[in-house]
């Protein structure tokens, strides 16, 4: 008879909490995206929900967020090190990918940013609007910086390596993945290059995160400042 412990039962273990996880981002999104009353909000609801429902699934399997790296840093000046590469290169990034995508795919650049326009206009009273921003600001931290950093980095990427264990690169995969569905999440307004843009940046955070032995406060710090300094420009109207 199996132990509870045995490599096969982690591996259904992983794939029900894969499973859970992603269906609940992906179903409560599809949803909340049709309501016009609360479209604008959809990533951010759902990721509340996803939140509560990994938060569950740690502790039927008796772990708490600090398993997936939600730990205190080893060195401060380390997390202030990795804080500044994953801030600096995912920027870089993100801008590459962005730049490049049109020449790589042969298309042109306004179909890579193409948009439905169900969801043009997400941020569209955020220019020059104080309150606006700081919401924004608030919901960037609290849900971007850190939530994410904690269901994607963390729970999802322990899961999927715990699933592909003994495959060679599990955790690589693990990362990979994690990025395909980062990025399928910000397709409805950020379109194809936006997409593709945080599915880049979410394997370099994976990498890190690896790098860190497992540790998400760079991480964490690093995506509240990147997602600063993007509502920044909106506020000012440097960018549209």
């Amino acid at each position: 008879m199996s132990s509870p412990d045995t490599p096969s039962i982690k591996r259904i273990t992983a794939l029900r909490d894969l499973f859970l996880i992603i269906a609940t981002l992906i179903v409560s999104k599809t949803v909340l995206l049709e309501i016009e009353a609360v479209w604008v909000y959809a990533g951010p609801i759902s990721l509340i929900l996803t939140f509560i429902v990994t938060t569950l699934l740690l502790r039927r399997s008796g772990q708490g967020w600090s398993a997936v790296g939600l730990r205190r840093p080893p060195s401060f000046v380390k997390l202030g090190l990795w804080t500044l590469v994953a801030l600096v290169f995912g920027i870089v990034l993100d801008t590459l990918s962005q730049q490049l995508l049109p020449q790589i795919l042969g298309i042109p650049d306004e179909a890579t940013r193409a948009i439905d326009e169900r969801y043009q206009g997400r941020f569209a009273n955020l220019p020059g609007n104080l309150n606006v921003y700081l919401m924004w600001l608030a919901l960037a931290w609290i849900i971007g910086g850190f939530i994410e950093e904690l269901v994607f980095r963390g729970a999802l990427i322990s899961r999927f390596e715990q699933a592909f264990k003994g495959l060679p690169f599990a955790a690589i995969l693990g990362v990979l993945v994690q990025a395909v569905i980062f990025g399928q999440q910000h397709l409805y307004y950020q379109g194809l290059a936006g997409a593709v843009a945080t599915g880049a940046g979410a394997v370099l955070a994976g990498l890190i995160y690896l790098a860190c032995k497992r540790n998400l406060w760079a991480l964490i710090l690093s995506h509240g400042l990147n997602n600063t300094l993007g509502l920044t420009v909106l506020y000012l109207g440097v960018q549209p």
